[in-house]
């Protein structure tokens, strides 16, 4: 008897061991709703609620349908996918990696830099740069964070500041006469440095992914760089307004396809973004002459306006609140007041810098 209870144990206890060691190699169904949280981050580096940096190929696992993968070389993902997102690009002005963009000045007196720290509200300083310089804050090193940066016109020379431990590097690219306009034009999750020639409507760019120099003709003399990712495949497009006509151009890096669509007239203010938080940048100006913002949906081509701001104010949008979506935001001179109207935070009204400080998050608007 004593031998058939011990077979018997032996037997249930392999039978165990057989449905244990099945489903780890017959994987579960996957979860296509709720949340969740991740307490070990097994991608990338990170906190114990964020997994942040590195390359992933997830397909059809994040409440998506179809088995088309989502690629990207540079992401973040927060505890609760379903809730909220995953992004293959940088918030614009983000210098402490939060993904919300950061209230920043740039002081031309003293080629300072001021930001204040959404993070955690603490307020940063640095002196980089002259009042000749134009500024361009992009995230370079491919981290997360936007770096101080400026292009000096009068040598064609590139000065970024990095993020991480604040040392600097150099170089030159481009001439006197033309638009830098640093993005991530090859999608590598740093921005490349990239200038417009207005003279020979010529863009080139500086592929930091190691492809070269880009050349591409693209534009006439007289139009506006307003470079964004309007087609949503994490690689920022070329992209022109033309004052004249008020009409936008841009290439889809996607299939090297150009669009056209004609919204605003020559005295508005370009201001391309994500303000539908589809992925896809939106074609929208701010018009100074009554403080209305205009936003052409990248979903279906409609459109909705609203006022934020007067005709003193300088536009200086980007994604305060953290929600995947643009925001309108101005800097007042007269008073040195911020005014951001967050899409899911509300009014924020800060008193922020001097009278004659450029707001940082209006470096790229035209």
């Amino acid at each position: 008897m004593w031998k058939t209870m011990r077979c018997n144990f032996i037997k249930r206890g392999f039978l165990l061991f057989f449905l244990l060691l099945l489903t780890t190699i017959i994987p579960s169904p996957a979860q296509t709703g709720g949340t969740f949280s991740i307490k070990q981050n097994v991608i990338g580096g990170g906190t114990a609620t964020k997994s942040a940096g590195g390359n992933y190929n997830i397909r059809a696992t994040i409440g998506q349908q179809g088995t088309v993968p989502v690629l990207s070389p540079n992401y973040s993902a927060f505890g609760g996918l379903w809730a909220t997102r995953i992004r293959g690009r940088d918030v614009f002005a983000d210098f402490d990696g939060d993904d919300k963009t950061d209230l920043g000045i740039f002081r031309p007196s003293v080629g300072e830099w001021w930001y204040w720290r959404s993070l955690d509200g603490q307020t940063v300083a640095a002196q980089f740069g002259s009042s000749n310089d134009i500024i361009t804050p992009a995230d370079f090193t491919g981290d997360g964070k936007t770096d101080i940066a400026f292009w000096r016109a009068s040598t064609g020379e590139w000065f970024i500041l990095r993020s991480e431990n604040s040392t600097f590097f150099s170089f030159p690219f481009g001439a006197n006469g033309d638009v830098p306009h640093p993005a991530d034009f090859d999608g590598d999750g740093k921005s490349d440095a990239g200038v417009f020639r207005p003279a020979t409507a010529t863009w080139f760019i500086l592929n930091s992914s190691g492809i070269g120099t880009s050349t591409v003709n693209f534009g006439s003399n007289g139009d506006r760089s307003v470079v964004a990712d309007y087609d949503g495949d994490g690689r920022s497009d070329i992209a022109i307004f033309r004052p004249s006509d008020g009409s936008w151009w841009y290439l889809r890096s996607s299939d090297s396809q150009f669009r056209v669509f004609s919204f605003g007239v020559s005295t508005d203010r370009t201001v391309p973004g994500d303000w539908t938080g589809d992925g896809k940048a939106d074609l929208a100006v701010w018009r100074p002459s009554t403080g209305e913002w205009f936003v052409q949906r990248s979903e279906d081509n409609s459109y909705f306006s609203f006022p934020f701001g007067n005709s003193t104010d300088i536009p200086a949008p980007g994604d305060f609140d953290g929600d995947g979506k643009f925001d309108a935001a101005v800097f007042r001179p007269a008073n040195a007041n911020w005014f951001v109207q967050a899409s899911t935070a509300g009014t924020i009204i800060l008193q922020f810098g001097l009278a004659a400080d450029r707001p940082v998050s209006n470096a790229y608007v035209r």
